[in-house]
């Protein structure tokens, strides 16, 4: 489970960073990317080679959750940003009272931490230490504050809903919507496992320890799934309309040199056009507005270009409304 984990997280957060684009949010990165190095460090050859470094007192272990929780803490921060319009109003408060949660866990986290006997390398920290009250508190404080930031997430995204009813967003944002509730009842099931562990009731641990598998599995899966399909949409998206734009392009090209044919005035020099991202559009809208120009002046363009050009035109002109019109 963990190398599984782990393999979704660097999978999630590769996607995340090819498709981020510039003044965008960082808060989805840098929950992939924390949360992507605590289930590296969970793989247990990963792990018992960095405790290691560490005189081999489990300090790997509380490296791990730290940074879960930081990358927890951004991540429900990029879902409530994602999910709510930016006049909700909302923002601020959650900001606050998640940041104040957040510190308040590491702080408990590793205060409970420190109170743990635990002076061999363990790959199964809570299996063989979890019977001890302060491994049980460590595990506990940890939880509760996933639990309560998924809580808030998930809640999120079930009040703006509506806002997100069409395309990949609103697939994206069901699944986060369920992964959320997973990991609530994940939370729920392992405050029940540490109680008992504390208690020594390690016999009624099996059917919990096999539903805390499952929710684990479904939250990664469900999140992971959820928050990689909408830059990996945009990524697809944005190939396939810098190829059309090309094809179109390539089409009008011809259609745009018959109709600038004797014109004395400026006319696109398509080797200086800046190499960037949108190119293609600006090239496709200088042509378009050249054709244009040029029939509007000379009577004869019309008559070069044909009416074939003419439905090149309407095509070309179309094909740039729709990119104008598309959603970044």
């Amino acid at each position: 489970m963990e190398l599984l984990a782990a393999a979704l997280m660097v999978a999630l957060t590769a996607i995340v960073t090819a498709s981020r684009g510039q003044g965008k949010d960082t808060s989805i990165l840098w929950a992939s990317t924390l949360i992507c190095i605590s289930m590296v460090l969970n793989v247990d050859a990963v792990f018992i080679l960095v405790d290691g470094w560490f005189g081999g007192r489990n300090y790997a272990d509380l490296a791990a959750n730290l940074l879960l929780l930081v990358g927890v803490y951004f991540l429900a921060r990029a879902i409530h940003r994602a999910a709510s319009p930016a006049s909700a109003g909302t923002r601020a408060s959650y900001d606050k009272w998640a940041k104040w949660g957040l510190v308040i866990a590491i702080s408990g986290t590793a205060a409970m931490f420190l109170r743990i006997d635990a002076p061999v390398t363990s790959t199964s920290f809570m299996r063989d230490y979890g019977g001890q009250w302060a491994a049980g508190s460590y595990s506990a404080v940890q939880y509760i504050y996933v639990g309560a930031v998924m809580a808030a997430a998930g809640w999120t995204c079930i009040r703006f809903r509506r806002a997100w009813t069409t395309g990949i967003y609103s697939v994206a944002f069901n699944l986060i919507g369920l992964g959320c509730a997973a990991a609530v009842l994940l939370v729920i099931d392992v405050l029940l496992l540490d109680a008992l562990h504390v208690l020594g009731a390690t016999d009624s641990m099996a059917t919990l320890s096999a539903v805390y598998n499952m929710l684990n599995s479904a939250t990664f899966i469900l999140l992971c799934t959820g928050l990689a399909l909408p830059p990996a949409g945009r990524k697809l998206t944005t190939l396939y309309e810098t190829a059309k734009t090309t094809s179109v392009l390539e089409h009008l090209t011809p259609v745009w040199k018959k109709a600038i044919d004797g014109n004395s005035g400026l006319t696109l020099d398509r080797g200086v056009v800046p190499r960037r991202t949108n190119r293609g559009r600006t090239e496709l809208h200088r042509m378009i507005v050249e054709i244009q120009d040029a029939l509007a002046r000379d009577p004869s363009a019309g008559k070069r270009i044909g009416a074939e050009g003419f439905k090149t035109l309407t095509q070309a002109s179309n094909h740039l409304e729709r990119l104008t019109w598309r959603p970044h």
